[in-house]
């Protein structure tokens, strides 16, 4: 997948710009999905916290086009719905038995071509998604 971003310590994105927290400083604000399009996009906007930094930018979101897989794992019923918002870790998604969950590789490596990008939240739900292209747009 061609992307204009890299994904730093599973919770860091960066492109040109800078280099954002989706993990302390950012929170998952939702997705929309166009079958006809196969385009997906996901949602953050700046958390309210005394800890971030305000110059940073409101929301970013990321958009996937040509979209061949998406998957939403749910949520873990007993884990509190405040933990829906907050991403736990942004890697791949193996379908192997030795993988559990969403998985993470150092800089160096390559993912598979078969991979999915893997986002997993602190409620335990996932989204999958294999696509051609995917975008970092940041909003002032």
């Amino acid at each position: 997948m061609k992307r204009n971003y890299k994904i730093n310590q599973s919770i860091y994105i960066e492109d040109d710009s800078g280099e954002y927290d989706l993990h302390n400083d950012y929170d998952f604000k939702g997705l929309h999905y166009s079958i006809e399009g196969r385009i997906l996009v996901l949602k953050w906007s700046r958390t309210g916290g005394e800890w971030v930094n305000q110059d940073m930018p409101m929301a970013l979101s990321i958009k996937f086009s040509g979209v061949s897989e998406f998957r939403f794992m749910p949520r873990d019923k007993d884990i509190p719905f405040t933990e829906d918002d907050c991403l736990n870790s942004f890697g791949y998604w193996v379908d192997e038995d030795w993988a559990e969950g969403v998985i993470t590789i150092n800089d160096n490596q390559a993912p598979e071509p078969e991979w999915l990008t893997g986002i997993d939240f602190m409620s335990g739900a996932v989204i999958a998604i294999q696509a051609e292209q995917a975008n970092l747009e940041i909003k002032a």
